[in-house]
């Protein structure tokens, strides 16, 4: 899982940035979990304070709240929970929660959003005052692409899925071209490149993926020019293995 720290805040069709035009935020919109033969992550974007705390905050005392929980039985109550929050503070913006990692050994990818998705434009489609808790990889996608007697872990042998979310415009394209390189790398290889035969191996190209769209946005270094960037600040990069271990990614290889 990859993140920028650039606060943001996702209304229907649109995206405001938050703070000051070249201010550099360093907060960091990832939290680790390891609970109830889970290992992985939570990631959230789109709304910065629920409840009068900062939605990081908000995220670790639920998981505290939760401490045993399932991956499943973790995503719905957070979607029960930010419902109730939604509904009593009268909130107007999309959140949307995204949880990956390992469970006893299985890849797992599930979202938590108050959301239909984007429009067309890469903006958020309209917040609604309740949360969809979803199992999108297991229940959108390998039952999809699964051919005549493969198993799932016979199709993530041969296929890399990569799911973006956030404030990506007007970079996604360029964002979604590396998604395609990376594609290329894991199943068939290219020349001179390492193969992606690991999670470190994947996570230094999601780190490099992050550092190039992050340049596209810089004042100093880029070449966007609107006043305030949706993509900056520090970058942050985590991984897990099917082990359960947990590492952090740093600029440096």
């Amino acid at each position: 899982m990859s993140a920028d720290s650039q606060p943001i805040e996702a209304l229907d069709g649109e995206t405001h940035v938050l703070g000051q035009p070249g201010q550099r935020h360093t907060r960091n919109p990832i939290l680790t979990r390891e609970a109830g033969g889970f290992a992985g992550f939570t990631g959230y974007v789109g709304t910065e304070t629920v409840g009068g705390k900062a939605t990081r905050d908000w995220l670790d005392a639920f998981g505290a709240k939760n401490p045993t929980a399932s991956l499943a039985d973790y995503a719905h109550a957070l979607g029960r929970e930010l419902t109730d929050e939604w509904q009593r503070h009268g909130l107007a913006s999309v959140l949307e929660i995204l949880i990956s990692g390992v469970e006893d050994g299985d890849v797992r990818f599930w979202y938590v959003r108050n959301s239909q998705g984007l429009y067309d434009d890469g903006t958020y489609r309209a917040p609604k005052t309740t949360f969809d808790a979803v199992n999108d990889l297991d229940v959108n996608y390998v039952p999809r692409d699964l051919g005549p007697g493969q198993t799932k872990e016979d199709l993530l042998r041969e296929r890399m899925y990569s799911f973006r979310q956030g404030a990506l415009l007007p970079a996604a394209a360029i964002f979604d071209v590396f998604r395609d390189i990376l594609g290329m790398l894991y199943a068939h290889g290219i020349d001179g490149f390492t193969p992606i035969a690991s999670v470190d191996d994947l996570a230094y190209f999601a780190r490099q993926r992050m550092e190039f769209v992050k340049r596209l946005y810089s004042q100093k270094h880029g070449i966007y020019r609107e006043s305030a960037a949706p993509l900056g600040g520090k970058v942050h990069v985590v991984g897990v293995g099917r082990d359960g271990v947990i590492r952090k990614y740093s600029k440096i290889r």
